[in-house]
């Protein structure tokens, strides 16, 4: 069997969802479904609205939708290029046959569109904005570069459309901070990102860039200052004290950001999502009764909140209160059954019930979360591992095996999964290799929900127990 001789790379993941979470960098809107709910939201507007203010043609691209929506794509396309025709100011309609491709997350045929856009328009700096993006949402960070320095250089000699050229700079301003931020070039970042200011003063986005980016440059009071300014142009901007907690925390600065988290609090006291933010760190920090307090004002407040329900569910897993853990995720997956953390975490602790048929519901759950996130999907490895456990917890274990196997081979292990191939190994007698995996797992103080499970094993280990 392989898992005894499989390398073990452990991805790190929070108990709740992690607390670090870096701010939108470049937004590429993609659904999931044909008829999903982007596809229902693209609309005229979103096709012209930053090329043109009237609605002169609005008619015209609605229909060359609808089309798309059934399919007729060579019908929607002969509609789009008769409006380009009509009106010189809009888009080029491969330009707006890509943004339809990409609502329905079909990137091959958005790229072929914005390739042939590039021949056939080729001094239009769009495709290659869109291009850019696609780039790097792929993490192709010098292809994304090279492709925002030619939008960059077309827009300056673009003069067919003011308000199509005011929103290439401002989008050609953007790429190229997401790729000096990713560089961790945080002077030509911030150089960038003002520049985009200059242009739009009222965007939360930039402002929360630039926040991120004068924390890296050593300016914490000028970082806060962007992170107040965001809050002030959009109410749902994350609290400023909030944001600098995070970056505070990425920086491993616990003390500071623990200050800042409770400053957040003070000035918001009544923001359920302040108070789960709050929870989820101090969860972070094994500290499972200040995460209780905080998650239970969160649901006072807001006592429908799902999000407020995993997190408060989170903590009682951590804590094994399993009854408690069981209700929460429960109501939040009877409130919204497609939500994966919600159906997920029920799985994981209705099979630590004694009860023969919420076990057979963890496995039914189990399976149908494998069935609906497969391939590309984010959720796909945690679905995975979370059926692996209930496997293992039947007596299954070959089939868990089989599963955890795959996955270490592929270097996509989690954490709790670790824990879960320990256990095999140890059953099997292999408690070398089980016990350098959980070693290896605890080295540092990241807090997962198995943490405790792992450690206990690997005392028994220790102690040459099985």
């Amino acid at each position: 069997m392989s898992l005894a001789r499989s390398v073990v790379v452990v991805r790190r993941a929070h108990p709740c969802g992690a607390f670090v979470r870096g701010l939108a960098v470049v937004a590429v809107g993609i659904a999931a479904s044909w008829n999903g709910e982007a596809m229902a939201q693209v609309t005229a507007r979103t096709l012209i609205g930053k090329a043109v203010s009237d609605s002169s043609s609005d008619q015209d691209v609605t229909n060359a939708i609808t089309r798309f929506r059934d399919r007729d794509i060579d019908g929607c396309r002969a509609l789009l290029e008769r409006v380009k025709s009509n009106d010189a100011k809009l888009p080029p309609p491969g330009v707006m046959m890509a943004t339809l491709w990409l609502s329905v997350n079909q990137l091959q045929p958005a790229r072929a569109e914005l390739e042939d856009t590039v021949v056939k328009f080729a001094a239009d700096p769009e495709p290659y904005l869109m291009l850019g993006d696609l780039a790097f949402q792929d993490r192709r960070i010098t292809d994304a570069d090279t492709l925002f320095n030619r939008a960059v250089e077309l827009t300056k000699a673009y003069n067919d459309n003011p308000k199509r050229k005011r929103d290439f700079e401002i989008r050609g301003h953007a790429g190229t901070a997401a790729v000096a931020e990713s560089r961790k070039q945080w002077t030509k970042a911030e150089e960038q990102l003002r520049a985009w200011i200059a242009l739009d003063p009222d965007s939360a986005s930039a402002r929360q860039r630039l926040g991120i980016v004068l924390y890296q440059l050593s300016k914490p009071q000028e970082a806060l200052e962007q992170f107040r300014e965001a809050k002030k142009l959009d109410d749902k901007a994350v609290q400023p004290e909030l944001a600098m907690a995070r970056l505070y925390d990425e920086a491993k600065k616990r003390e500071t950001a623990k200050k800042l988290i409770e400053a957040a609090i003070k000035e918001a006291p009544k923001d359920p999502a302040v108070l789960l933010a709050a929870a989820q760190w101090y969860l972070g920090q094994g500290d499972t009764e200040t995460a209780k307090i905080k998650a239970d004002d969160a649901l006072k407040l807001d006592p429908k909140s799902i999000d407020a329900k995993i997190v408060r569910g989170a903590v009682a897993r951590m804590a094994r209160d399993y009854k408690t853990a069981e209700q929460l995720f429960g109501e939040a997956h009877t409130q919204s059954p497609g939500n994966f953390p919600a159906g997920n975490s029920l799985a994981l602790v209705l099979i630590e019930s004694d009860s023969k048929d919420a076990r057979q519901r963890a496995l039914e759950m189990a399976e149908v979360n494998v069935a609906l996130h497969q391939k590309n999907s984010p959720q796909q490895v945690n679905a995975l591992t979370t059926l692996a456990w209930v496997y293992y917890k039947l007596g299954r274990r070959e089939d868990a095996e089989q599963i955890l196997t795959q996955i270490t081979q592929n270097n996509l292990l989690t954490t709790d999964g670790a824990y879960y191939v320990s256990r095999l190994l140890s059953d099997r007698g292999d408690t070398q290799r089980a016990q350098k995996i959980l070693e290896e797992v605890l080295a540092n103080d990241q807090i997962f929900p198995t943490r405790r499970d792992a450690e206990d094993l690997l005392a028994k280990l220790k102690k040459g127990d099985k």
